[in-house]
């Protein structure tokens, strides 16, 4: 019995020592973004259906690209929190405001936790992502709540590419629109270096 036990507890420390393996390290990333602002208002005011069937929604000319950062840590081997800025010129559809016609640049910081379906060890890894974010146009400041989908692919060991989409509801109607956000991009991770064991001195013996 007691060596039934003491092989569970070897078990279980192995186990838990596999899994620490596939927490991700902390990781930066940098990302091609679009912002499709078109395809959520149609969506809102059209139909769901609609939108899909006139096949419109994939036409990247309806988007506004720009650049983002990122920032991923591993909370456990299935869960990741991600905090991210983002930057395009966009003539930004104000909720009740008329337009001026002119491009300004939009920020956007979201932070966000991703839940991976299955860990970093393996190759191709979907995920969930959910959180919440602030947005800064011109002199209005808003918050929103991001939602989507995301596909982490590993190319080496720690450097990956970062595709997701994410549909970005307004948490204030009144400064922030309805809008897709799409990104592409690659992320590199940088483990900390653990401390050397000291070296062994060994005296010689006597004679």
């Amino acid at each position: 019995m007691r060596k039934c036990f003491f092989l569970l507890l070897i078990m279980a420390a192995c186990t838990i020592a596999n899994a620490q393996d596939y927490k991700k390290s902390p990781t930066f990333g940098i990302h091609l973004i679009l912002n499709d602002f078109k395809t959520a208002a149609q969506i809102r005011s059209d139909g769901l259906a609609n939108v899909l069937n006139s096949k419109q929604w994939s036409n990247t000319k309806r988007m506004v690209a720009g650049l983002g950062v990122s920032y991923i840590n591993g909370i456990n081997e299935h869960v990741d929190y991600a905090i991210s800025l983002s930057g395009s010129y966009v003539d930004y559809p104000i909720p009740n405001s008329v337009s001026d016609g002119q491009q300004n640049l939009l920020l956007e910081a979201v932070a966000t936790a991703n839940l991976k379906l299955i860990s970093d060890k393996y190759i191709v890894v979907p995920f969930l992502t959910g959180g919440i974010g602030a947005s800064k146009y011109k002199g209005y400041y808003g918050a929103l709540i991001p939602i989507g989908v995301g596909l982490q692919i590993k190319v080496i060991e720690g450097t990956y590419i970062l595709l997701n989409s994410q549909y970005r509801i307004p948490a204030s109607n009144t400064t922030v629109a309805y809008h897709f956000y799409h990104s592409f991009g690659v992320g590199v991770s940088f483990k900390k270096k653990s401390a050397e064991p000291a070296a062994e001195v060994t005296l010689p013996s006597g004679s």
